[in-house]
């Protein structure tokens, strides 16, 4: 397999053209993407939006999959394309549509009665690309299944993070913010308790996304309630 330009770079992978249609995508330190990879052949099989995973039976630390054309959502909120108030309804209405794709269950989950979804635990406007055909998400590293209010807490404190921080992304993240737990379904709470969950999870992240993050928390209950 012939591996073109280097077309993108996130955390901890880089995205690798192969062709017009296809991309690969290698993690830096080597990381096994099966899970990643079967999450997203499991979504696509029943029409949630993201891109068509290729089974090319290469090493496990590469991902083949459709390339997506198009801004990330926060590009064409910048851009004027996207009202920020409209992307944040984008955003709430992805986490609605996961939430609703049948899990395969565990014998434990099955015995569970606390709700269980597909998580994406890293949705935010960098990872939503506006094609012509509509939204696609993108980057499923941190997938797992749980209660989906850790996927809304997650979310809302991300972009509360960068609302506090004072750069120039502050006030259109502090609208997405706003308009994303305006379109929140009346069955997901986000209380102390609900929001700790995602705290944890960013405090223990091995990259640089702990600034603000207490406060992060305040507001985020704050606005909420």
């Amino acid at each position: 397999m012939q591996i073109g330009e280097l077309i993108g770079s996130g955390l901890d992978a880089d995205v690798y053209a192969l062709d017009d249609s296809w991309v690969l995508r290698r993690t830096r330190d080597r990381r096994a993407q099966t899970r990643e990879a079967a999450v997203m052949a499991h979504l696509h099989a029943h029409g949630y939006p993201v891109p068509e995973v290729r089974a090319d039976g290469g090493p496990p630390e590469d991902l083949v999959m459709r390339r997506v054309a198009g801004p990330t959502l926060l590009e064409a909120g910048i851009a004027g394309e996207v009202d920020f108030g409209r992307g944040g309804a984008i955003l709430a209405d992805l986490l609605v549509r996961l939430h609703t794709v049948p899990v395969q269950e565990s014998e434990d989950e099955a015995r569970s009665s606390d709700p269980v979804a597909i998580l994406h635990l890293d949705l935010h406007p960098m990872n939503v690309i506006l094609t012509a055909d509509g939204p696609v998400v993108i980057d499923w590293t941190n997938t797992r299944q749980g209660d989906p209010a850790l996927d809304w807490a997650m979310s809302a404190l991300i972009l509360a993070q960068v609302a506090l921080d004072g750069s120039d992304l502050s006030r259109p993240a502090d609208d997405l913010l706003t308009a994303l737990l305006a379109h929140r379904p009346e069955t997901v709470v986000l209380d102390a308790a609900a929001v700790a969950g995602a705290h944890a999870q960013r405090a223990d992240n091995p990259h640089d996304v702990h600034r603000y993050l207490d406060e992060a928390v305040s507001l985020v209950i704050a606005r909420a309630g």
